[in-house]
């Protein structure tokens, strides 16, 4: 079992540090360098002790879940302690090949009271994210977003960057923000991946309470009634994801409501409705869909998730240049030349069956510079020749490949700075 022991407060009230107990079985999957923390702007000094252990249980439980053990605390949010059951079944639906074994015991349930009407979402800028904020702009979400989760707690350029784009954002002017920094993906070791039988423990897993979780001592303080976290994917998309609204609707304290946004729309029907939002209100935004390390502009321009919106956006007969990117008429090249050398999952299987579907009933699309040669190009996207390659991906791929690579390069850490200095 892991027993959490002290809640420790510090950096002025606003940092939680938690000291915990485990028992030999359990030290495998504990980084002993890196204990789990979390950090916002605002004081938290006087929240509850059962609100403030909300994140610690929110990142460590699900791990407790899948390989059997217990996680004991002193007191716990009595909504959030009945929540995490009602979760734990859910999990079970989505990984019927597993035995879900683990269990939160609290020896005190506390009825918390929170006090407030105010609307939050977190925000990491890309489509999924806009897409809610459109939806819920006239509810004035406060807008949250947390270093740790896309981006590393050690990446200041790039956070700053990412930080400038929000607070400088005409768009998103009007909206407080709020920053949290938590190292919720690094607290653990590489033998949390090896619980599923294939990589993903982010996505497939963590990520969804890991996220919400976060927002429980900031919530208090500024009275969070309703959270919105933006839909990764729909209901056509039948795979085990760490975030759907069964799952996220679920979690709930002292009154606090989530909300799962936009699982009725495929991704490309959020790219419509931003495109549409766009030119109806003529406010240009950018759009921040692209974290790789490869990045050297706004997006990077050149990978899948980039490329997959950028069509979606030529598609809408718009720029992508307007939209945070830097391409030209070359991206149709590109993107079969990505598609070809790159992974592929069934997530991504889905998206470009969107996009061959929008293709198809597309009347116009936006032309860089000849649109007979580029239009040759796109019917050969409204062919099915990206989803032929997809598919054969996907029937020759092998998670046993996958996984050895993982395990590699989480053993041997020091082959990633050196991947990162040749990249520099």
């Amino acid at each position: 079992m892991i027993t959490l022991d002290k809640i420790l407060i510090a950096d002025n009230g606003t940092r939680i540090d938690y000291a915990f107990t485990t028992s030999p079985d359990i030290n495998k999957f504990v980084n002993q360098k890196d204990n789990l923390f979390i950090k916002y702007l605002e004081n938290i000094t006087h929240v509850p002790k059962s609100i403030l252990a909300i994140p610690f249980i929110s990142n460590w439980l699900p791990i407790a879940w899948f390989a059997g053990f217990d996680i004991v605390v002193d007191e716990i949010d009595s909504e959030f302690y009945t929540s995490m059951k009602d979760l734990k079944d859910e999990f079970a639906k989505q990984f019927p090949d597993y035995n879900l074994k683990g269990n939160l015991k609290a020896k005190t349930l506390v009825e918390n009271k929170c006090i407030g009407k105010k609307t939050a979402m977190l925000f990491s800028g890309g489509v999924d994210a806009y897409a809610t904020y459109i939806r819920i702009k006239h509810k004035e979400p406060e807008l949250v977003t947390i270093l740790g989760a896309d981006i590393e707690i050690e990446d200041t350029e790039q956070w700053g960057r990412f930080k400038s784009f929000i607070e400088n954002e005409e768009l998103l002017a009007k909206n407080q923000k709020q920053y949290i920094t938590t190292n919720v993906r690094s607290f653990y070791t590489y033998q949390v991946e090896l619980l599923l039988k294939d990589i993903g423990w982010w996505g497939k897993v963590q990520h969804g309470l890991s996220l919400i979780g976060s927002l429980a001592p900031l919530g208090f303080i500024r009275g969070y009634e309703n959270i919105y976290i933006a839909s990764s994917y729909t209901k056509e998309i039948q795979i085990a994801w760490g975030s759907t609204p069964k799952t996220d609707e679920t979690i709930r304290w002292c009154g606090t409501k989530v909300f799962h946004d936009g699982y009725e729309l495929k991704r490309q029907d959020k790219v419509d409705l931003i495109a549409e939002f766009a030119k109806t209100n003529k406010v240009p935004f950018r759009l921040r869909v692209c974290y790789s390390e490869l990045r050297t502009d706004f997006n990077c321009s050149n990978c899948e998730k980039c490329f997959r919106t950028i069509l979606g956006i030529l598609l809408n007969n718009e720029d992508p240049n307007d939209y945070g990117f830097v391409v030209d008429e070359s991206v149709y090249d590109k993107i079969f030349s990505t598609i070809n050398h790159g992974g592929a999952s069934k997530g991504m299987q889905y998206f470009w069956l969107e996009l061959k579907d929008k293709a198809d009933k597309a009347n116009s699309f936006f032309v860089f510079k000849d649109k007979e040669l580029e239009g040759a190009k796109l019917e050969k996207i409204k062919n099915g020749e990206l989803n032929a390659i997809i598919e054969t991906k996907l029937k020759n791929k092998t998670g046993i490949l996958a996984k050895g690579r993982f395990i590699i390069r989480n053993k041997f850490p020091w082959l990633r700075k050196i991947y990162r200095k040749i990249k520099y």
